[in-house]
C-alpha cells in the first residue's frame, strides 16, 4: 500500500500546485509557498522517507512560470515494478 500512499500524496500536491497556477498564473517558488499561502496545511510527509523535506521538485519547462511543477519522492530504491521511486 505504501506505493499507493506515495502516489496519493504526490497527486494531491500536484492538484494544489495546479490550483496555485490557476489562481496566480505561475507555479509556486517552493512547496513552502503552497503552505504559506494556505493551499496546503503543511508539506506532506514522503511516505517512503518519512520526511517532508525529501521531496524532489520538478520545474516547469518554462522556468519563468515558477519553480515547482511536480513532486516526486526523494527515496532511494526501486518499487516492485522495477521503477525507481523517484520516477513515480
Amino acid at each position: 500500500m505504501r506505493g499507493h500512499e506515495l502516489l496519493l500524496d504526490a497527486d494531491l500536491a500536484a492538484l494544489y500546485i495546479d490550483k496555485h497556477f490557476a489562481d496566480t498564473g505561475r507555479y509556486p517558488a517552493s512547496l513552502e509557498e503552497l503552505a504559506n499561502k494556505k493551499y496546503i496545511r503543511a508539506i506532506p510527509t514522503d511516505p517512503f522517507t518519512q520526511s517532508p523535506t525529501s521531496w524532489v521538485v520538478a520545474a516547469p519547462a518554462d522556468v519563468q512560470q515558477g519553480a515547482v511543477y511536480d513532486v516526486r519522492s526523494g527515496a532511494k530504491g526501486t518499487g516492485r515494478d522495477g521503477k525507481p521511486y523517484e520516477q513515480w
